[in-house]
């Protein structure tokens, strides 16, 4: 990208910001986008198709920053927590600082576009987990083909994650964000999370 566009992309990143938070992204225009970023409505459609798709563009850039650090978990944890623990917290914290963009994309659940980019890039850290660690799926059906095995099982969780994710939002403050990761791992199946020793019931 020449230093151009990366300005420019740089007041998109800027503007979408700003009016998510200010109101439904449904209701943001191409105009208002271009105007608060300084830019032709021409040059906003070379970046994206709609601000929905925009503001999923952004944070799913933002998302892949925070899960690439993430990238190459082990298959097993070295104690009771599981190899998710601090992905799952890195996620959370990423919604919780876009609490109020994220709340004015639900109505009642999230947007398309954002819902697809949340969920692609949580399906594409798992799937990449499996493929690193193919042993620790579950056996597989005949009659699934191991591809398809592979993608329903990511599948499942890319979406029940999202899902929990929505509902967090819904419900309340976000503050405790160690309390919302522990639930959505309990609700995990437990051959993806790698324990070492069974985790103690409180």
């Amino acid at each position: 990208m020449d230093p151009r566009q990366a300005r420019t992309r740089s007041a998109l990143r800027d503007a979408i910001h700003t009016l998510a938070a200010a109101k439904r992204i449904d209701q943001v225009t191409v105009a208002e986008v271009s105007r608060v970023a300084g830019i032709t409505r021409d040059t906003f459609y070379r970046h994206a198709a709609t601000p929905v798709h925009l503001l999923a563009d952004v944070l799913g850039e933002e998302l892949d920053e925070t899960l690439r650090a993430h990238a190459d978990l082990p298959a097993r944890s070295d104690s009771t927590l599981s190899v998710f623990d601090e992905s799952e917290r890195d996620l959370l914290r990423h919604v919780a600082e876009h609490a109020t963009i994220y709340r004015n994309s639900m109505h009642p659940r999230l947007i398309g576009p954002l819902r697809d980019a949340l969920t692609e890039r949580i399906e594409q850290a798992l799937a990449h987990h499996l493929d690193r660690h193919p042993h620790i799926a579950p056996p597989r059906e005949d009659g699934i083909t191991p591809e398809r095995h592979v993608r329903m099982l990511v599948a499942y969780a890319g979406a029940g994650t999202v899902a929990a994710i929505e509902e967090w939002l819904r419900s309340g403050d976000l503050d405790d964000i160690d309390a919302a990761a522990r639930t959505v791992i309990a609700a995990s199946p437990a051959w993806w999370l790698g324990r070492s020793r069974p985790r103690a019931r409180a």
